[in-house]
């Protein structure tokens, strides 16, 4: 039985993380969550060299977080 583009996407966090990341959008909601954790107190002048760059437009960390956040979907 083949899957459903779905059940490949959707097949751990991960997966699901990688092509969330591949789609080419502006603004996600883990970029909005990115700016309000880590940008809004940092004082860095480059943010080239950003220590959370591992967050920066990676939905995957985004996923873990609670469901409590009133993300519009």
């Amino acid at each position: 039985m083949s899957k459903t583009n779905f059940e490949a996407i959707a097949t751990d966090a991960q997966g699901l993380g990688r092509f969330l990341r591949s789609l080419p959008i502006i603004e996600a909601p883990w970029d909005m969550e990115f700016q309000k954790r880590y940008c809004s107190g940092c004082g860095a002048e480059n943010c080239d060299a950003c220590r959370n760059e591992r967050f920066r437009n990676n939905p995957e960390w985004w996923l873990s977080l609670e469901a409590d956040s009133g993300v519009a979907m």
